[in-house]
């Protein structure tokens, strides 16, 4: 029912000194805009190419920092001006070492972004070059021991190579979006249609919302060299009062310039969706000034999360249990295109994170639990009741055989089985054993110290869920009491 109507949806079980908390993504995904990254990287934009005009006239204000006599004033040109110019200066040295011939071209099959990119100047690439482009900073310097500014330049002097544009996991996101796809979804008000017997999913209006400004983004990026709105601030650093003003007003200008043609570029689609509506209702307005300068500000860490249905797993994991082959058949009805790839993708999760055991103790991985913990649901799901429900010596060792040889079908089902991590700790009769055992003696107890750590870290998913800032967990958190350790899978 969540997955129809496109709710998130968090799973929490406490079993003996065995948390998990399953999370399931809302229909198409869950969109992340402000994804609160432990290290966010100032946005400068030294590596682009040209760089903007109120910065370039910010560099072009102080001259040459070697004429400059005053040593206070030369201790204070901040570490951006430094680099700017270090640069230009390492572009001089090594021009005629960067040069290259290059074949006479027809002007009129050059497009003028072609033109462009063959101008574009050289970057400190390798190892040498970086190290020469160092030493002119060096040598720019008055008294390296003294001036700060310098030792920042030096300190971020990377930031003239790094590339600057979009990441991995904001193309995915670009990837992911389709503007004809959007506008199918943000026209068509059913909550529900039949398309060749599938049943298509009404998509939220905030992941429209989401979609469009993404789409806006890719006009942006288009249009700018592939580089993402700029942020608009700038990090403290060793600088008088005058010029630090004068640097942040620039980025603030270029931010808002950013911004404006953001939201040109969301309006000029919303009209587009508006001319093939013929009248219909649409379900997407226009976003906030606020929404779109938040989404300006994280347009480098944008994120999508999705996971598989909760019921997608059960045939992959137990395909012989009656309630693996009833979610089968909700899963053959409805239109989920990516749950064989998230599969795919999780499996070879699975296979990398079985060369990663739990240091101490591997026999304490939490994977090892989460197989056994379902393979007690594997249990139920045949007798309608967990193991260990009778207290009799041979019934319970009866239910540990069981359990163990359905831990080692989950294994097999899941395509684990020739993990060398899997062969020593778990299809190794005794310790496979072991560890049904102790799930058996659960009994199907929940400890109040296993719930407390379990609710307490589903609450700060939720919140995750409900806000949209932070990342959430990717699919299935195992909290192993016993070691008091966890880990996060997909499945």
């Amino acid at each position: 029912a969540c997955h129809l109507h496109s709710l998130p949806l968090l799973l929490l079980k406490s079993y003996g000194l065995i948390g998990q908390i399953r999370l399931q993504t809302p229909f198409p995904y869950h969109p992340i805009i402000d994804a609160r990254p432990s290290h966010r990287i100032p946005d400068l934009r030294l590596s682009s190419h040209p760089i903007f005009d109120g910065l370039n006239r910010v560099v072009n204000s102080v001259g040459q920092i070697e004429e400059i006599g005053d040593s206070m004033e030369h201790a204070h040109v901040p570490y951006v001006i430094i680099l700017l110019q270090a640069l230009e200066k390492w572009r001089e040295k090594s021009s005629s070492s960067n040069v290259a011939a290059v074949a006479p071209i027809d002007d009129a099959t050059i497009d003028a972004t072609s033109a462009v990119s063959l101008k574009k100047p050289n970057f400190p690439k390798t190892m040498a070059e970086k190290e020469e482009f160092r030493s002119i900073i060096k040598s720019m310097a008055k008294n390296l021991n003294t001036e700060l500014n310098f030792e920042e330049a030096l300190r971020e002097a990377h930031m003239v190579w790094s590339d600057g544009q979009i990441s991995d996991n904001v193309q995915m996101v670009l990837d992911r979006v389709d503007e004809e796809s959007f506008y199918t979804a943000a026209i068509d008000s059913e909550m529900k249609m039949e398309v060749d017997g599938d049943v298509s999913i009404l998509v939220p209006n905030h992941v429209l919302q989401f979609q469009l400004m993404v789409l806006a983004l890719k006009h942006f990026l288009v249009n700018n060299g592939n580089y993402p709105p700029l942020e608009g601030n700038i990090p403290d650093m060793t600088s008088d009062t005058a010029r630090y003003v004068v640097l942040q007003e620039a980025y603030k200008q270029k931010a808002e310039m950013d911004r404006l043609e953001v939201r040109g570029n969301i309006v000029a689609l919303l009209e587009e969706c508006q001319r093939r509506s013929h009248g219909n209702n649409i379900r997407i307005t226009m976003p906030s000034d606020e929404e779109i300068l938040t989404f300006c500000k994280n347009a480098r860490y944008l994120r999508i999360l999705e996971t598989r249905p909760y019921f997608a797993e059960y045939p992959n994991q137990d395909p012989v249990s009656a309630i693996a082959k009833s979610y089968a058949n909700v899963c053959s009805s409805l239109n989920m295109p990516n749950v064989d790839a998230i599969q795919s993708e999780a499996r070879d999760d699975l296979l990398m994170s079985t060369m990663d055991p739990y240091e101490t103790d591997p026999i304490q991985t939490p994977l090892l639990w989460w197989i056994a913990i379902r393979a007690c649901d594997a249990f139920y799901d045949r007798h309608q009741h967990y193991p260990g429900k009778h207290d009799q010596e041979l019934a319970l060792e009866a239910d540990v055989n069981e359990v163990y040889n359905l831990m080692i079908q989950i294994v097999s089902s899941m395509e684990l089985a020739n993990s060398d991590f899997i062969k020593e700790y778990l299809l190794d009769p005794n310790k496979g054993k072991d560890l049904a055992r102790e799930a058996v003696r659960y009994d199907e107890a929940e400890i109040h110290t296993v719930a407390a750590v379990v609710g307490g870290v589903a609450s700060q998913e939720a919140v995750k869920l409900i806000t949209g800032q932070y990342v959430p967990l990717n699919d299935t958190y195992v909290y192993n009491g016993i070691a008091s350790t966890a880990g996060v899978y997909r499945f």
